[in-house]
């Protein structure tokens, strides 16, 4: 579990989730959404529904693999070499990482190693018959059973292609990580992946999508706002949300300061000291032996 220390980061990290209702009545499958979606589909070959702009239909266009037979499976997080191959490529060329940071344990370690003891799992479902019901398009109980880690391996060209890392919760779909083939970049598998894990989460009848962190300051970070949804407030006053419409408060995330919401979507610091004033927490923030070694600068605001 990941808990951010906020108050000394230099990146303001909020928790964020959608859903399908939540993605689409809120307008963020948009043009753009489905123009990614249709290219997608046409380059691999897929005609059917192809010209149809239903989120839905998109998403069962995958059973129909076209000439260059792209499908998903849904897969045990275990260790493969294909899939250690493939991570190799995308960390070089994507995120730069020298060749003696990458090798099978780190590999290992990252993306597949979990809490789960595999006895609690493994008689829970057939993989088998899970994806037989994946594939074709017919979910039925089998699948819904699917629970704990798992990989979504992406094929085409009868090779793989990319693979999402997933945990499968009693509630919730949480998104862990996603690795695809440089050379399919034209695909922008990232945003397809996106889009089809918050189907999965409707399928699978799941309440949410998790997809980490929203950091609005990194650019690898922010494409996370384009799948709307909500995310996690920070106030502990009575009253106040514990979650908030990105929708809302998506124009309040633009200035580079760390914001707490009330119930009327209004920054709590800003009502309090006022939009251009400092409200640092100074006993806080003298508590620290040398600051200028655990907060990074320029120092974001510290909300009390």
């Amino acid at each position: 579990m990941y808990k951010p220390d906020l108050l000394r980061s230099c990146c303001r990290a909020y928790t964020i989730r959608t859903n399908y209702e939540l993605y689409l009545e809120d307008g963020y499958y948009n043009k753009s959404a489905k123009k990614t979606m249709r290219k997608f589909y046409k380059s691999v070959g897929c005609t059917q529904n192809a010209i149809s702009t239903e989120l839905d239909d998109f998403y069962h266009a995958k059973e129909h693999g076209g000439d260059k037979g792209f499908f998903t499976v849904l897969l045990p997080n275990t260790f493969s070499y294909d899939k250690f191959e493939l991570y190799k490529k995308y960390q070089f060329k994507v995120h730069g990482d020298k060749e003696e940071d990458v090798d099978e344990l780190s590999f290992y370690n990252f993306l597949c190693l979990d809490p789960f003891r595999k006895e609690e799992t493994e008689d829970l479902f057939d993989w088998r018959l899970l994806n037989k019901e994946w594939t074709s398009g017919q979910y039925g109980e089998e699948l819904k059973k699917l629970q704990g880690p798992i990989h979504e391996c992406y094929f085409a060209d009868n090779k793989l292609i990319a693979v999402a890392v997933l945990d499968i919760l009693p509630t919730s779909v949480s998104s862990v990580y996603f690795i695809w083939d440089p050379d399919y970049a034209h695909l922008g598998l990232g945003n397809v992946s996106a889009i089809r894990e918050i189907m999965l989460t409707k399928v699978l009848e799941k309440e949410y999508y998790y997809l980490g962190f929203l950091i609005a300051d990194c650019e690898k970070m922010i494409y996370k706002a384009k799948f709307g949804g909500e995310i996690r407030n920070f106030s502990k006053r009575g009253g106040d949300p514990l979650w908030v419409r990105l929708k809302h408060v998506s124009n309040q995330l633009e200035d580079g300061y760390f914001k707490v919401f009330d119930s009327e979507m209004n920054d709590i610091a800003e009502q309090q000291y006022g939009m251009d004033s400092d409200c640092y927490d100074s006993e806080f923030v003298s508590s620290f032996d040398v600051v200028s070694k655990t907060q990074l600068f320029p120092t974001p605001k510290v909300i009390p």
